[in-house]
């Protein structure tokens, strides 16, 4: 994960990246593995995620949507 975030702000790599943006399993274990990894909900509920996707309330989501801001990596 530490190599990933690094490749985006190495000066050799142009592709012009600010964030990260993954799509997690929807379960505990995965969901705090990217959490510790410093990924952040990009909707601070599953009914906002349900509501911006167009997926009915009644949906079961099996991921959910992260990110993780380069930003904080090029002022350490």
């Amino acid at each position: 994960m530490e190599f990933i975030k690094s490749w985006f702000i190495d000066g050799a790599n142009k592709t012009g990246c600010r964030f990260i943006v993954i799509d997690s399993y929807n379960e505990e274990r995965s969901l705090r593995y990217h959490s510790k990894n410093g990924f952040a909900a990009l909707f601070s509920t599953e009914e906002q995620e349900k509501e911006f996707t167009g997926l009915t309330e009644d949906t079961v989501l099996t991921s959910r949507l992260m990110y993780f801001d380069l930003i904080v990596l090029t002022k350490s």
